[in-house]
């Protein structure tokens, strides 16, 4: 076995056709996995994105007659030595008539793209965000059904996905068996989104009209005197108030509608003329004179940027993300790099995919028995044994932690004194940890932290960098108390490069990437209301915590990793980004963008927006909904707007359905639960702070043997300091001195999960 990779040695069998799936496989290989990828039977010829030369790097591409039993006997062979098999459809799995419980080692990846909407193919997206809650709950000028033009949530689903799988083969390494994982597009979805999932049943709906630069004006996009756009990355009061001296507006912070709160300046009643005085503030100079003064300050702000150019930063090319491959297709191909590093088995260069015939597929032998007579099941998760320190504050940190709790881990959110000042407005992101409150540069909180993590696997943060080195729990620290210590580091720019240093927020990466603009086009910059690079990073936080537990469940070695936001940004555009020459163009939005067609977008009912995606015009007017096909554009959507603006949702989506058009309802995120098979197979209820029940996602992954079966609830900062020192060692003196000394804080439960996401 080369050591050298992760997961040198695992063999992947991908019959899979969606962009989710595609992206879950990649992931494996970039980490040493050998992977064959076989297109399945569902394939068509308009399948073929730019983004599959990325999607299928380091594969062996192939097809076959999926008709003939021959061909399918080369699948079956293939599988009994494979340790993972990813599938996107039935279909896939009916003609093989695959029978998991013959293959006692296999992790079989199921990755549909919903179990709650009958749609196959590439290009779901659009679909899944409108059905899922995500296009009414983004941010607009007049409100109304948005269509995101990057498909967040398939990048999301598939990067959980192999997180997921990595974890099933973690375990198998405990109990020999492989198990079914299936990750939905509607598990995709809910991981993205998983703030606004949190609902209390009794409040109103969210105000969407509030503009394309989101809610919060301290943490927005504003246009400078030379007409270029600069994001300003200020949730805090400590970047707040830097951020309103550098504006000459320090006075805003007193004014009595704000009285110092830094809540009340996105305040609904406050936020258009907190707006107003942002906007001509930065109206008033260029942009190179604002990104100078702020940066000065320590401010988090950076220039709106374009994505043709990202992979092309300064910043970018110093942390490896952007790779060039000779793609037998495609020739020379720009791509991004990986997504996470592991420092004790960092990855191989990255090889173009390869095409070749099925009978020059390689052999593999067929995997070993396992000892046991019967596959163990467990209600804990596939890391129950696992522990985990979380140091994450904000939300990429945070939110690695509940995910690696949500497949099992015990994990311990470990925050300072008073607490994680994030931890009420995002305390959906902190479900499932119990909490250490420590102060860590006291030397008694200092040791007693160093006690806990001498009987802990992983400590994750994402600390700016440098941090770890002043408080004394870097990698060399931690390993000198457990030396097979795992530790992963999320920073916002990685950890070389000119920006390495510079504070960084999701917000913030998605306009130097390029997102918002993308989304914006011609118009404004688009805040994205999914929080696509903390969430992805914290993501990837846990995939890379999976990668290094497996590399030492095989070795006993551990080792530090890392990945930022920046490199998310990277991922998450992985379709985007790609460049060769004659590549088609990636989707631009516009102002309050409901599509990128006539037949592929939002149109409007009586009772809301049904997102449409039809194969030609003429199917509309089949349905009586256009006169001809040969309107214009603009003409054509607004006949047909008209049309279907006299009907409910339900009575558009039959009528559509009935002449070939598949349609779903763009449903408000409060609607979810009315829908049997999302509130029973997504959500669960938990005490509310209000005092009533909120939903809230349930679980995100389904495992056939080791799901995790309580729900996962939010601790009060504190809540079980002491007993997590005991489990360290730590006798009653020395507890009872941590606590007194005020090194360490014994608090209390929390009421109830907080509410409404504040984006």
């Amino acid at each position: 076995m080369n050591n050298h990779q992760a997961l040198a040695g695992v063999r992947i069998l991908d019959l899979s056709g969606t962009i989710a799936s595609a992206v879950a496989a990649m992931l494996l290989g970039d980490y040493g996995a050998e992977i064959i990828h076989i297109k399945p039977p569902t394939w068509t010829a308009s399948a073929d994105l730019p983004g599959l030369a990325v999607w299928h790097r380091n594969k062996l591409c192939t097809s076959l007659d999926w008709s003939t039993e021959s061909s399918i006997d080369v699948v079956r062979q293939l599988l009994r030595g494979a340790d993972i098999c990813v599938t996107s459809d039935d279909a896939t799995i009916a003609k093989l008539d695959l029978d998991v419980d013959a293959l006692p080692r296999l992790v079989h990846l199921h990755m549909p793209s919903c179990v709650a909407l009958d749609a196959g193919g590439l290009d779901v997206d659009n679909l899944l965000a409108a059905t899922s809650g995500v296009a009414l709950r983004q941010g607009s000028f007049e409100g109304g059904a948005i269509d995101l033009v990057t498909p967040y949530i398939s990048y999301e689903q598939g990067l959980w996905a192999a997180t997921a799988a990595v974890a099933a083969l973690v375990e198998r390494e405990k109990s020999g068996f492989g198990q079914q994982v299936v990750v939905d597009g509607f598990h995709g979805s809910i991981v993205a989104n998983i703030a606004t999932l949190v609902m209390d049943p009794t409040a109103p709906s969210i105000n969407t009209a509030v503009g394309p630069g989101g809610p919060n004006p301290p943490y927005s996009s504003y246009r400078c005197s030379d007409g270029k756009w600069v994001f300003l990355g200020a949730p805090t009061p400590k970047f707040q108030q830097a951020a309103l001296a550098v504006l000459g507006i320090a006075d805003l912070w007193n004014d009595p509608r704000i009285d110092g709160v830094f809540t009340n300046l996105h305040s609904p009643e406050n936020r258009g003329w907190v707006r107003k005085a942002f906007e001509d503030a930065f109206a008033s100079q260029p942009s190179d004179h604002w990104l100078e003064q702020l940066d000065a300050a320590d401010v988090p702000v950076g220039l709106v940027g374009e994505s043709k150019n990202w992979l092309d930063d300064p910043q970018i090319r110093a942390v490896g993300q952007r790779q060039v491959l000779t793609d037998p297709r495609h020739g020379e191909v720009v791509m991004g790099g990986l997504l996470v590093d592991l420092f004790g088995t960092p990855a191989k260069a990255s090889s173009p995919r390869r095409f070749v015939a099925l009978d020059d597929l390689p052999s593999w032998p067929e995997q070993a028995v396992p000892t046991k007579q019967k596959s163990p099941r467990s209600g804990r998760g596939p890391l129950d044994g696992i522990r985990v320190l979380n140091l994450g504050a904000m939300l990429a940190g945070p939110y690695a932690g509940m995910l690696m709790a949500e497949l099992g881990a015990d994990v311990v959110k470990v925050e300072p004194r008073g607490g994680d000042v994030f931890r009420m407005v995002g305390s959906h992101y902190n479900r499932g940890m119990r909490s250490l409150e420590v102060d860590l540069r006291n030397g008694i909180g200092h040791e007693s932290f160093l006690r806990l993590a001498g009987v802990s696997d992983v400590v994750i943060d994402n600390y700016r960098l440098g941090v770890l080195g002043r408080l004394a729990i870097d990698y060399d620290s931690l390993t000198a108390v457990k030396p097979d210590m795992i530790s992963v580091s999320v920073t916002g720019f990685g950890e070389t490069g000119p920006s390495a240093y510079r504070p960084a927020f999701d917000p913030m990466i998605q306009a130097t990437s390029g997102m918002q603009r993308a989304q914006g086009g011609d118009s404004d910059p688009v805040f994205i209301g999914v929080a696509v690079n903390d969430v992805s990073s914290g993501c990837a936080a846990a995939f890379a915590a999976c990668l290094a537990l497996f590399h030492r469940a095989r070795t006993g070695m551990g080792q530090r990793t890392a990945t930022s936001l920046a490199a998310a940004s990277v991922f998450m555009q992985s379709g985007e980004l790609v460049h060769y020459q004659h590549c088609p163009a990636p989707r631009i939005g516009g102002r309050d963008f409901a599509g990128p067609s006539k037949i592929d977008r939002f149109y409007p009912a009586a009772d809301g927006y049904v997102r449409v995606l039809a194969n030609s015009i003429d199917q509309f007017v089949d349905a009586g909904l256009l006169q001809s096909s040969a309107l214009s554009d603009e003409a054509a959507i607004g006949e047909i707007s008209q049309a279907l603006q006299k009907l409910s949702r339900q009575d558009a989506i039959s009528l559509l359905e009935a002449h070939g058009i598949t349609a779903v309802p763009a449903r408000n995120i409060s609607e979810l639960p009315a829908d049997p098979l999302v509130r029973d197979a997504y959500l669960t209820t938990v005490r509310g702070n209000t005092g009533g029940d909120f939903y809230v996602p349930q679980r995100l992954a389904r495992f056939a043997r080791t799901e995790r079966s309580d729900t996962l609830l939010t601790a009060g900062a504190g809540e079980h300091s002491s007993e997590l020192l005991e489990t360290a060692g730590l006798s009653a003196s020395e507890i009872e001195r941590a606590i007194t000394s005020g090194a360490v804080h014994q608090g209390e439960p929390l009421p109830g999960i907080g509410g409404v996401s504040y984006r």
